[in-house]
């Protein structure tokens, strides 16, 4: 990796930790006193700056030239496991490439994620959610994650890509092996350095992917060999206006593996967020109860005040300065989107929750520019859905007190449980 020493001092954020339990937990006070003391901020565990400030993270956004994709890296592949896997299986996704590779890549896969195909879900969307919810509805009490959220979000990518539904509970397995594998680094150099993990996890979950690997191998075959009306017969079979496949098969595969994972994980626990900060504003809560063309508002509010992938990761192409930091080039550059949209500069009294926010939409919460989230329309839709249900079905829903527990990731906020309760 390029140098990135500097005579200048290097701020940095005591006790900062992304990986930790309680910046997963609540992350506001760290982010708060980032925006005072050091919004621009030297992370030396993994070697590289964190930016927190609004108009910041959307420069970053915006200027591709300047900052690339190629900033995100994998836990090295086991040597046990070179075999069966490509030497750097995650380094090609969708948030990591620049273009004209990016251009290709998304042009052949947004065809799945158009508005009117999105909005011809809403009745399947509102199918799942009802059947999942009668499914615990006269006990009184679920665990929201694991019997809501993740199921029905897994099921509608599911849905829109066209797998078999009994496939779902190793597609949630491989969701989580991804993201926990993902770190900071320089994509195209091997030596840079990622987040801490043993052998045995990096073995162990890798050894899950290599299984992903062949079945995504088997289904791009299986789509060329009897194409089907389905998203994944468009991208096993797009070509170039010359005839050329427009991705290898391995690229494929990538892309499979990071739309199955982005489409359950991020939109799941958006759906945790909302329970949980309607939960802490009953006053609200009922508003929106009596008014329902505030659900849309509820979900842009939840989308602002907690973003579930709350960091993206850029590598600096020259010597830049952001907040008054001098960043050289070749340095990788972590974007916290929840710092952005809590950023006092831009939103006023940013810590509240208020589904009436005049400028909730200008969120950076799926990002902007040419990286703009694929499935953005998606998971407003999925998210209104399940809402609308969810409280429509549950009466007196409430969240009691309890410790949340996250997956350490660098990329999403993945959390493991969430009890909820109401009346029967």
């Amino acid at each position: 990796m390029t140098d990135t020493t500097s005579p200048q001092v290097r701020p940095e954020l005591d006790g900062f930790d992304p990986f930790s339990q309680d910046f997963s937990r609540d992350p506001d006070p760290m982010l708060g006193r980032a925006h005072r003391d050091s919004p621009v901020f030297w992370y030396e565990p993994l070697g590289c700056w964190f930016v927190t400030r609004y108009d910041d993270v959307e420069w970053v956004f915006t200027d591709s030239k300047t900052f690339s994709s190629r900033a995100l890296r994998a836990v090295p592949v086991p040597a046990a496991l070179r075999d069966r896997l490509p030497e750097r299986p995650l380094n090609v996704n969708y948030i990591n490439i620049d273009p004209p590779q990016h251009t290709r890549d998304r042009k052949a896969s947004q065809r799945g994620f158009t508005r009117p195909i999105v909005a011809a879900l809403e009745p399947k969307i509102r199918e799942f959610a009802t059947e999942l919810i009668d499914a615990f509805a006269d006990r009184g009490h679920c665990d929201f994650m694991q019997e809501f959220a993740y199921p029905l979000s897994l099921r509608v990518i599911v849905q829109v890509l066209g797998l078999p539904p009994s496939d779902m509970p190793r597609l949630r397995q491989w969701t989580e092996d991804m993201f926990s594998l993902m770190s900071a680094g320089a994509a195209d150099e091997p030596d840079a350095p990622t987040r801490p993990m043993s052998e045995a996890e990096a073995t162990e979950r890798y050894t899950r992917l290599a299984d992903a690997w062949d079945y995504f191998g088997e289904v791009v075959a299986d789509r060329r060999a009897a194409p089907r009306e389905d998203f994944l017969t468009v991208l096993s079979n797009s070509r170039t206006p010359e005839g050329e496949w427009t991705m290898d098969d391995d690229t494929i595969k990538t892309h499979l593996i990071e739309l199955v994972a982005a489409g359950n994980d991020t939109t799941a626990n958006l759906m945790g967020n909302l329970v949980q900060f309607l939960d802490h504003d009953p006053d609200q809560l009922e508003e929106v109860k009596r008014d329902g063309s505030l659900w849309e508002g509820v979900v842009e509010e939840g989308l602002r005040r907690r973003s579930t992938g709350p960091h993206l990761l850029r590598i600096t192409t020259r010597d830049v300065e952001l907040s008054g930091v001098k960043i050289p080039r070749g340095s990788i550059i972590v974007v916290n989107t929840t710092g952005a949209n809590t950023d006092p500069a831009k939103f006023d009294d940013p810590l509240r929750f208020d589904v009436h926010r005049p400028n909730a939409t200008d969120h950076l919460a799926f990002g902007k520019g040419r990286h703009f989230c694929l499935g953005a329309p998606l998971a407003r839709l999925e998210a209104q859905v399940a809402m609308r249900e969810v409280y429509g079905h549950l009466p007196g829903l409430t969240v009691p007190d309890q410790r949340l527990e996250y997956v350490p990731t660098m990329t999403v906020q993945t959390l493991k449980s969430l009890r909820i309760e109401w009346s029967r």
